[in-house]
């Protein structure tokens, strides 16, 4: 019993000590010509804290640990960039440039940490939100069409089975690893190949069992979807195609505890009619995804 309080004393006095230790950073977002620039998404990479500006550019973000830590601005129109700081400049002014002028540069997550891609040592290729919709890759299977090495396909089940650089399996137990929000999505089964309301997508070349551990020879798909924040956000897409095809998408992400609980929600519906010979086959599939977010 007496090993139990001194632990959860312990446990307490570590909670006060790491709040201890976080700080607070502002600052202006501002573009080339010095105007405030509105709706800038400033995030904490390695974290969930994140803000927005307001009307001028203001933004201010609580509890950020102490040290160096990299932010992220991105606004839409803009190229996103990102910025190390230290205990000794928590007060910032960014500017942004043109989204047309400067290319955004990079955050990925394919060593367990946000970074830039230019720090990875491995054959790496990277897809943002907006290349996602640009592209039109509504499948993994579709990444086959622009990724080096990457060819993916199925038997008409919906269930893809991917190889890179010639290293795949059609057994149950894939040689190329699939994450979705860092979840292993262990066999062909388990996940929907499906993508929407997604951040960015990442694939790995090569063998990366030293970070993900099983089912990665050939290599890693990573899937990221977009967090929610204290700003109530939404989408909502209609698609139409050929064979019949259709695709019906909706979402929304809203704080109900403002920095603490976030609901995340999506559903999808899509219909299609494949010609098969001899058979004529209806898919229809309707997906609801509802996400709980906790930042202690």
């Amino acid at each position: 019993m007496n090993r139990i309080i001194a632990c959860l004393c312990l446990s307490i006095f570590i909670s006060f000590a790491a709040n201890a230790q976080h700080s607070k950073v502002s600052g202006t977002v501002k573009d080339a010509k010095g105007i405030p620039v509105v709706a800038v998404t400033v995030q904490v990479l390695n974290t969930n804290l994140s803000t927005v500006t307001n009307l001028t550019g203001a933004f201010e973000l609580v509890n950020v640990p102490s040290g160096k830590v990299s932010l992220r601005f991105s606004a839409v129109g803009y190229a996103a960039i990102n910025k190390t700081i230290a205990d000794d400049n928590r007060v910032l002014n960014i500017t942004l440039e043109d989204a047309g002028l400067k290319l955004d540069e990079v955050v990925v997550s394919a060593q367990k940490t946000e970074e830039n891609v230019q720090n990875i040592p491995s054959g790496i290729s990277v897809f943002s939100s907006a290349k996602v919709n640009d592209y039109r890759i509504q499948n993994t299977r579709d990444l086959s069409a622009i990724v080096p090495n990457l060819y993916s396909s199925n038997p008409g089940d919906g269930r893809n089975v991917t190889s890179i650089r010639g290293v795949g399996t059609t057994s149950y137990d894939p040689a190329v690893a699939t994450y979705i929000d860092g979840v292993n999505q262990f066999g062909l089964d388990t996940y929907i190949s499906s993508l929407f309301d997604v951040e960015r997508i990442e694939v790995l070349r090569g063998p990366q069992g030293t970070l993900y551990g099983r089912n990665a020879m050939g290599g890693v798909i990573n899937i990221i979807t977009k967090k929610p924040s204290n700003y109530t956000t939404g989408f909502a897409g209609v698609d139409f195609g050929n064979y019949g095809q259709q695709r019906y998408s909706a979402g929304i992400r809203t704080a109900l505890i403002k920095d603490k609980l976030f609901l995340v929600q999506r559903v999808w519906l899509t219909d299609k009619t494949d010609f098969i010979p001899m058979s004529l086959i209806i898919k229809s599939l309707i997906v609801c995804m509802v996400t709980w977010v906790i930042t202690i």
